[in-house]
């Protein structure tokens, strides 16, 4: 099994952005991040989870600058 396991366990804490998720999941070719808060492993986040977020986040963004066009933007 140790075969195909990768060597370094690459990690993200609480704090870890988004933004620097994806970074090291694209930098270092890994699907999934455990999260840490010290030694004690309280998470774990994938490449879909951070996907599905940017995706929810670009389509607030969109919905927000629709309203602001259309004049419903609240004030």
């Amino acid at each position: 099994m140790r075969e195909i396991l990768t060597p370094v366990v690459h990690q993200a804490t609480r704090q870890t952005t988004v933004s620097e998720c994806m970074e090291l999941m694209s930098s270092k070719r890994v699907r999934h991040l455990p999260v840490m808060e010290g030694d004690r492993v309280v998470g774990i986040v994938s490449i879909g989870d951070l996907v599905n977020w940017i995706i929810r986040a670009q389509k607030s963004e969109i919905d927000q600058l629709q309203a602001y066009i259309a004049g419903a933007y609240p004030a």
